[in-house]
This record gives structure tokens, sequence and C-alpha cells, in this order.
């Protein structure tokens, strides 16, 4: 079962419900969901290692976040970055892949911090799927999670690897177009 979102007096679901935060509240269901989820995570990406498609500053295209964001609407913020931050930094071990480092700010903006990011898809109350209302705000959880992601690829491509962008192309347009490939 979901986490239950809290109704406020005038019946519209109360934020502070997703946030979850209060871990002595999660129950040994919600932490086994959350190791469960990270461990597919983990097999998602060393499946995505096996078929390399791999971004010449690190990066790669793979389904490790579908576990995270699921973790995240089904249980909250809190849950969902937990399991990405864990996630992150398995990744950032070796653990599930390989992880590219220049720079210590920059490892922590593209690993535990980006997959954490993830977890902000809790913010959106989905509710049932049933519909388009529910669908709706699904993607729209989807695209909170993914934007708070995006923006940890986006500062770590703009501040430290700016030096790669062609002469003719502004580093935070090439940060832009490299973390959207």
């Amino acid at each position: 079962m979901s986490t239950p979102v809290a109704q406020s007096s005038g019946g519209a679901p109360d934020v502070r419900a997703r946030l979850n935060l209060n871990p002595s509240q999660w129950g040994v269901r919600a932490i086994a969901e959350i190791a469960v989820a990270v461990a597919l995570a983990v097999a998602l990406s060393l499946l995505a290692q096996a078929f390399p498609l791999r971004m010449p500053q690190g990066g790669s295209f793979g389904l490790e976040m579908l576990p995270i964001l699921f973790i995240a609407v089904r249980r909250g913020v809190l849950p969902g970055v937990v399991a990405g931050a864990l996630f992150g930094l398995l990744q950032l071990s070796g653990m599930a892949g390989a992880p590219y480092v220049y720079h210590t700010l920059q490892a922590a903006l593209d690993y535990p911090l980006a997959f954490a990011g993830l977890g902000l898809a809790g913010l959106v109350p989905v509710g049932l799927l049933s519909g388009a209302r529910g669908w709706t705000r699904l993607a729209a959880a989807v695209a909170v999670g993914s934007g708070a992601r995006f923006a940890c690829h986006f500062l770590s491509g703009l501040i430290f690897f700016a030096e790669y962008a062609p002469a003719w192309e502004a580093p935070w347009l090439y940060s832009i177009t490299y973390n959207l490939l």
C-alpha cells in the first residue's frame, strides 16, 4: 500500500504527507521496497553497461531511474531521495558501472545528488492511474524527478566540462545538448 496522502480541511492533498520525513514510520515493507528498487536499478545499470552506449565525458542511456521513480511516487519524497542517493553512491563506488570522476564536486553532482533528485517526483500526488488525470499526474511526477536529475547534470557540465564545448557553442548550450542526448 502506498503512503497515504493526508487530506487538508479543504479536501486538497497535503504536500507534507508526501514528504514522508519520519523514517521510523516507514516500516519493514517500505525499507525492503527501497532495497529491492536499488538492487533493480543496479541490475538495470549493469545491463546498460553490457550494451555500451557511452558518451565521451561519461554518461549513458539506461533504465536505472525507473525503480527510483517508482519508490518516489509510491512512498514519497524522502524514501525516493534515499533510494536515489544510495544508488548514486553505488554507481560512484563502481559497483553499478564505471564512474567518470573529474572532480569531487562533479562526482557528487553527477551521482548521489542527481539520482537523489529523482526522489522529488514524490512531491506530485499521483493517486490511482485510472483515467487521464492519473496518467497526467504520473507524467508530471516523472518530469519533476527527471528535471531535478537533469539540473544536477547540467550544473556539472557547465562547471566542469565547459572546456569541451566547441568554440562556436556557448558552454551552457553545450551542457544542455550533451545532457539531453
